[in-house]
């Protein structure tokens, strides 16, 4: 069961969408494009993706308890033959915290199991800890490109990753082991009432 729904973007959705791309932390993590933007051109910019644009780019909203809005996640790169696409998102800084890795997990989900995608392509630049700290970044980097963004005033560089099929098997794989080891000890440390 999920604690995290994916749903298509809708127009209601917008003014949540307005206030991550406005929020300085998920800002410094973009193009410069949402800070020169003025508030109808970014609405106008969604609708358009909304209508028009949906073979290459396709805005989700992640959704927790009680349908509250907990971010967006939005794919591009998209090659349909390749079963291949690049996955960003964003939480709302509010739920960046354990609903938010729930979030990105449910994205990924969303995009294998709904969209049919075999490889999902990974990019976070160097210096975004709002999900992930600096160390578990580096570790899952497979590609560092330095000087990958201008963002802020400021070049980021960037990690890039991909999840395959497999990957995402072996890590349920391994957490489900982790899961049944961690259980085994309760049994055994309560004299096997389970």
């Amino acid at each position: 069961m999920s604690f995290v729904r994916v749903r298509h973007f809708v127009e209601e959705d917008i003014p949540f969408r307005l206030e991550l791309l406005r929020e300085s932390r998920f800002q410094a993590n973009l193009s410069d494009f949402a800070v020169q933007a003025a508030d109808a051109d970014l609405v106008a910019d969604v609708r358009r993706t909304i209508a028009e644009r949906q073979a290459e780019r396709r805005i989700f909203t992640l959704c927790g308890a009680g349908d509250a809005v907990l971010g967006f996640a939005w794919i591009t790169s998209v090659d349909w033959r390749a079963q291949s696409c690049e996955l960003s998102f964003g939480v709302l800084p509010r739920y960046r915290g354990g609903p938010g890795a729930l979030a990105v997990r449910a994205a990924h989900d969303h995009v294998r199991a709904e969209l049919n995608m075999r490889v999902v392509i990974n990019q976070v630049l160097e210096h975004n800890t709002m999900l992930q700290s600096a160390a578990t970044l580096a570790a899952s980097g497979q590609v560092r490109s330095a000087f990958d963004s201008y963002t802020v005033g400021e070049w980021r560089s960037a990690c890039y990753w991909t999840l395959t099929e497999e990957d995402v098997a072996a890590d349920r794989a391994e957490r489900l082991a982790r899961r049944r080891e961690l259980a085994e000890r309760i049994r055994a440390r309560s004299g096997g009432v389970a």
